[in-house]
């Protein structure tokens, strides 16, 4: 008999952790603003651009829209925007990835209507982790048109 998926809370956890702590790297010295932009420049002349926009924000949590896309005047042969609504829970200081209306499932029956992952949640929470991973690796944050400070 085939085991069903259960998922790994604790490195679920860890990963909100560590992308609580990512995301407040990020917005260093620069907490009161709205919006961040962030130009990352990488091997080959790739340049991308990462913006985190402060949607709403109460008491105990914040709510981030992450925008991540291709910024060079080459098109490419492929849609390479990447957009999620990011939760973070200042009480417990964890990150995860929302739709901005659900929150997804620890586990998906597979297959499924959707064709989710078994394991979509842990998933998305690590791309949203690769990708301030990247932009704090190779990330230079953007005050305005001109000047650049690094992340």
């Amino acid at each position: 008999m085939r085991q069903s998926y259960v998922p790994d809370l604790s490195n679920l956890q860890l990963l909100g952790e560590l992308n609580y702590r990512r995301v407040g790297k990020l917005m260093r010295t620069q907490e009161e603003e709205a919006e961040w932009l962030f130009e990352v420049h990488s091997a080959g002349g790739q340049e991308s651009r990462l913006s985190l926009a402060l949607v709403s924000e109460s008491q105990y949590t914040s709510e981030l829209k992450l925008e991540f896309g291709h910024l060079g005047e080459t098109a490419l042969l492929f849609d390479s925007k990447v957009s999620m609504t990011v939760r973070l829970y200042h009480d417990v200081g964890l990150a995860e990835i929302t739709d901005g209306h659900r929150q997804y499932q620890g586990s998906y029956p597979y297959p499924n209507d959707a064709m989710l992952h078994k394991d979509e949640k842990f998933r998305l929470n690590q791309q949203l982790a690769d990708l301030l991973a990247l932009c704090l690796k190779h990330g230079h944050r953007r005050i305005n048109s001109f000047d650049f400070q690094y992340a």
